[in-house]
């Protein structure tokens, strides 16, 4: 079973949302003071950003050797969300705001996946793959309440290159951070920190390595 990995930021003094906006005075954003204003709309079909705070590497932990060995595919993955546009939403008032976008969810965490496969050296290819993982992203979201928490969540299945089921399972990332109510570069920090967060919690599942290493 993956292991959740949880970003935590341990600080002496918060400093909330409330304390933060009273500092600035009057507050910029019209929406915070109406519970039913329509959201901003630099919130709205935004572009997806890759942004990790946290690292921008996985973590293979303690794989054995022949895991580098191995050439291996990673196919575009798909999508099973109900909803392809939604990606996050803030929940500090009601009703929730939404953030969305236009771009294509599954092609960017298939680019950033490959990405983190190869900053732990895994030998990532096109063709002649001795192993090809497939994913389907069940969930790419962040919430914002007091703070941003962000899970990424993918259903993996790896086969050999004759497409025989070699095994299945679920890579889940989670994170958390701390920020501005309804800022953009939050989403995409807590989002990018959780795919960087279930890459590395499948890169250290010993059943998936076993898959992969065909062992």
């Amino acid at each position: 079973m993956l292991t959740d990995f949880k970003l935590q930021i341990p600080f002496a003094s918060p400093i909330t949302k409330s304390t933060a906006a009273s500092g600035l005075g009057i507050l910029a954003v019209d929406w915070l003071e109406d519970p039913v204003a329509t959201p901003p709309a630099k919130m709205q079909d935004v572009p997806l950003v890759w942004k990790p705070e946290k690292t921008p590497e996985a973590s293979a932990g303690a794989a054995t050797p022949d895991l580098f060995k191995v050439n291996i595919k990673a196919a575009p993955m798909t999508d099973s969300r109900t909803d392809p546009a939604l990606i996050g939403e803030t929940r500090e008032r009601q009703p929730a705001r939404p953030v969305t976008t236009k771009d294509d969810v599954p092609a960017f965490v298939t680019t950033h996946f490959r990405a983190l496969l190869k900053s732990v050296d895994m030998s990532v290819v096109e063709n002649r793959e001795t192993a090809l993982i497939k994913g389907d992203v069940q969930q790419f979201f962040v919430t914002e309440t007091d703070n941003y928490d962000g899970e990424v969540r993918s259903g993996i299945t790896v086969t050999d290159a004759a497409d025989n089921l070699l095994w299945t399972g679920t890579a889940i990332g989670k994170s958390r951070d701390v920020g501005h109510s309804y800022k953009l570069e939050n989403d995409y920090e807590s989002l990018s920190d959780a795919l960087v967060a279930a890459t590395s919690n499948l890169l250290q599942n010993q059943d998936f390595q076993a898959a992969i290493t065909h062992k």
